[in-house]
């Protein structure tokens, strides 16, 4: 095969320049030769380069056996194609990766070849340290359900059989669920099985500096923040990047697991939180306010009514029945700002919408009536929906 050999530092620019074109073909290796690297040119390149790749010398190479694109590309490796077949179209492509665990759900009618998928996903997925079936959330906190199929040890892929075959401690720390996801080049500790955690707003939580960054414009100071279901605090992981964004934060969660991560996580980005001041239920010094909450209860504390800026309020099962008593820790007499999430059948987001307008009915002047907006496809007959209000509720 045909290869252009480049220098080491150009080898990715180059690989993107070749994939660029329709000629280009993927699965190929870029392969070494010395100090340079041997970009392949794929099946079908043209007998004359463009003028971009002309300018490097061009060199003969074998390559190993094309890798497969896609997952299900590994399933013959474990089933046999006859299987496959029969079942094409309900395999399970939906997979959630978080840092280097991978969680996915099989339906019920597959699920006899469900250690079976796992093993052809984390063969695709070399990065990945073990895979799980997620078998849904459960309790009050929502916590992952997840089942074990597939590990990588030390470059080895184990079944099941063979991941409880190790000692005990190589096992913990083999299956262990606490690992780093990124989200637009930042880093958030996260642990499903301890506390919720949604890769899913990760475009959302851009969305919120955004508006957050308007408000900060209008108001020209930086803005005290609530955020009452805060988890393992992936919002403000994103308001923190900003420069004089936040103020004063309300960072809680009802869960107690949820509080270690958070703090992590905080810590991280600059707001200086121990596990300590924290299980004290009290305001720091810094004025910051975090800890294990019920958000319900967040309203009959004195020193919490009308000091926030930007309410953020990530129930989505709940947060319409929640959000009236929230509203109290808004500020009174400037503008302020409500984000949330909820989830929604297409049948029932006129109803929410009307709901929401006389939860918020205050808006401010020359802004828009709030909406119930669709997202996503949460499943096959809900909505992720999101809306976004901005209310300036005067002094009576």
């Amino acid at each position: 095969m045909r290869h252009l050999r480049v220098p080491k530092q150009k080898t990715q620019s180059i690989l993107d320049c070749v994939n660029s074109f329709e000629w280009s073909s993927k699965g190929y290796r870029v392969l070494d030769d010395g100090e340079f690297k041997l970009v392949p040119l794929g099946d079908n390149p043209p007998d004359i380069l463009p003028k971009q790749l002309n300018g490097f010398e061009e060199k003969e190479a074998e390559q190993s056996e094309r890798l497969p694109q896609k997952w299900i590309g590994y399933l013959p490796q474990f089933i046999d194609e006859k299987i496959i077949s029969l079942h094409e179209g309900g395999w399970p492509n939906a997979q959630e990766p978080l840092g280097d665990i991978l969680l996915f759900k099989i339906e019920k009618h597959l699920e006899q070849y469900a250690q079976e998928v796992a093993l052809a996903k984390i063969t695709h997925h070399k990065k990945v340290r073990a895979v799980f079936r997620d078998h849904g959330v459960k309790g009050d906190f929502r916590i992952r359900e997840l089942e074990p199929l597939a590990a990588r040890l030390d470059g080895q892929i184990l079944t099941v059989d063979e991941i409880n075959l190790l000692s005990e401690p190589a096992r913990e720390k083999l299956l262990q669920t606490e690992t780093i996801v990124r989200e637009y080049n930042l880093y958030i500790k996260i642990n499903p099985r301890k506390a919720f955690f949604s890769h899913r707003l990760q475009s959302q939580r851009v969305h919120t500096v955004e508006s957050a960054i308007k408000l900060r414009e209008m108001l020209g100071r930086p803005l005290d923040v609530a955020d009452p279901y805060c988890g393992v605090g992936p919002a403000f992981t994103h308001l923190l990047q900003i420069d004089e964004l936040v103020g004063n934060l309300l960072a809680c969660d009802i869960n107690p697991d949820a509080m270690p991560l958070l703090v992590d996580n905080l810590t991280q980005n600059g707001i200086e939180v121990s596990l300590d001041e924290i299980n004290e239920k009290r305001f720091q010094k810094s004025g910051n306010y975090i800890g294990v909450r019920d958000a319900l209860t967040l309203t009959k504390d004195s020193e919490l009514v009308g000091k926030y800026d930007v309410l953020l309020v990530n129930l989505p099962h709940e947060t319409v029945t929640h959000l009236p008593h929230l509203i109290g820790l808004l500020k009174v007499g400037s503008p302020t700002l409500v984000r949330g999430w909820l989830i929604a059948s297409e049948e029932e987001i006129p109803n929410l919408t009307k709901e929401l307008q006389k939860i918020l009915p205050h808006p401010l002047d020359g802004s828009p009536i709030v909406e119930v907006e669709r997202r996503t496809q949460y499943n096959t007959t809900d909505w992720l929906c999101r809306f976004e209000s901005w209310q300036f509720i005067s002094f009576e």
